[in-house]
């Protein structure tokens, strides 16, 4: 007898997860190359408060999109509370990268010198790759756990 209770595909789950990674961890850069004053001056704002914001609501979007496209219908309240696991991972991460920079040494190294013009700015530079790692992996993380906890279809 077949089951009415269906699941997402893993794999669909699995490429959410690293397309929000990759989306995530590409950020920083990116607002570092858009606005390279505004990041070196404030980082801490944009590694606690912009990108978790950013994590959740790429999350709650795919998540959305997961559970309509197995399911046809979505559950606000399971999307919302699956969504906010992104945030929290990528705050745990961040803050890890923040708190405890040696954690970074390992990602650096493999890093080549950045020509920059300064000393100070090819270091920021290869910080904002150091939290890239962390940033990508919050990302898969947090998008993982929560389209486990949305994977089922809603009653």
């Amino acid at each position: 007898m077949e089951s009415k209770t269906k699941t997402a595909d893993i794999t669909v789950r699995a490429s959410f997860a690293l397309i929000h990674g990759a989306i995530l961890a590409m950020s920083f850069p990116l607002f570092y190359f858009l606005m390279p004053d505004v990041v070196r001056g404030v980082p801490a704002l944009f590694l606690f408060v912009v990108f978790p914001i950013l994590a959740f609501l790429m999350s709650l979007f795919l998540n959305w999109f997961l559970q309509y496209m197995y399911c046809g219908a979505v559950s606000v309240n399971g999307i919302t509370m699956a969504a906010a696991m992104s945030p929290l991972t990528t705050e745990v991460l961040v803050a890890l990268a923040y708190f405890m920079p040696f954690l970074k040494g390992p990602i650096l190294q493999l890093l080549p010198e950045l020509p920059q013009e300064s000393p100070e700015e090819a270091t920021f530079a290869r910080d904002i790759w150091g939290y890239a790692f962390y940033l990508f992996w919050a990302g898969v993380y947090g998008q993982t756990i929560g389209s486990g906890m949305i994977a089922a279809c809603p009653s």
